[in-house]
């Protein structure tokens, strides 16, 4: 088994373009952790997630994920969130980097569980001091989460592939078209205006970019190094502004706004 994962990274390591890599990419991740889906994508801050390929056999997922991960789902992937700060390589569980409120968001009851998928794995390494690439392998409802061995085990082996697929999604870019720009959450919840022209300031609109991610209020007020009390007092402003009760009406406010 250790030959076959081996070889496979072989392979990889001598590819000369994605689509040359991406069948190994995907044998190695079946062979390993057995998902129901393999991607590759480059967040560029300020831009559209470019998908450098993706592996998703089951028609409604993939259909789900071609119809609003680029349009919406990226601005509350947590793991697209994570890129924001990436500064080298890392490898996580969806669950290590997720809001602490995440499967309580209505990006997890709107887009996450509609997919079917019930677990993820993935990996990020800097391409640019703009771009990040983001590989993830995915699990789907009616099968089990990973297993602490698979986490371990993603995160020995993303050492090794990780350096090429980054190689080859640089190449990818530099011969590709432009992304489309996309503003992120904070800039959308900025331009939200009531029917009297009334805007959130910037703080509020980043407490509603984090209510709509999966953040508690106090989460919120370690982020953004305020108190609890703060976020509530921002919270009570933006609801009354927005002329909203709950947050769930807030993940309503960016689908029309996009």
């Amino acid at each position: 088994m250790k030959h076959d994962t081996y070889d496979l990274l072989g392979r990889i390591a001598v590819a000369g373009k994605l689509k040359d890599a991406e069948p190994h990419l995907v044998a190695m991740s079946v062979h390993e952790f057995t998902p129901q889906s393999v991607l590759a994508i480059v967040y560029r801050e300020g831009r559209r997630p470019e998908i450098g390929f993706r592996w998703i056999p089951d028609d409604h997922l993939r259909k789900t994920f071609d119809t609003y991960y680029c349009e919406v789902g990226h601005l509350l992937d947590p793991f697209a969130q994570r890129a924001r700060s990436e500064q080298g390589a890392s490898a996580f569980r969806l669950a290590e980097i997720a809001p602490d409120r995440f499967e309580a968001s209505d990006y997890f009851a709107n887009y996450f569980q509609s997919t079917g998928m019930v677990d993820e794995l993935g990996a990020l390494r800097r391409l640019t001091p703009r771009s990040v690439v983001h590989f993830s392998i995915g699990r789907n409802a009616g099968y089990p989460k990973f297993t602490a061995r698979d986490v371990r085990r993603f995160k020995q082996l993303h050492v090794a592939f990780m350096p090429k697929l980054a190689e080859l999604m640089v190449a990818k870019q530099a011969d590709g078209d432009e992304p489309q720009r996309t503003p992120d959450l904070v800039e959308i919840f900025s331009r939200l205006r009531t029917d009297e022209g009334q805007a959130l300031s910037h703080r509020e609109a980043q407490v509603a970019a984090l209510i709509t991610q999966g953040h508690s209020s106090r989460s919120i007020a370690y982020n953004l190094e305020i108190s609890v009390h703060t976020v509530k007092v921002h919270r009570r402003n933006l609801y009354r502004k927005l002329e909203i009760s709950a947050q769930n009406e807030l993940f309503g406010l960016i689908i029309d706004a996009l």
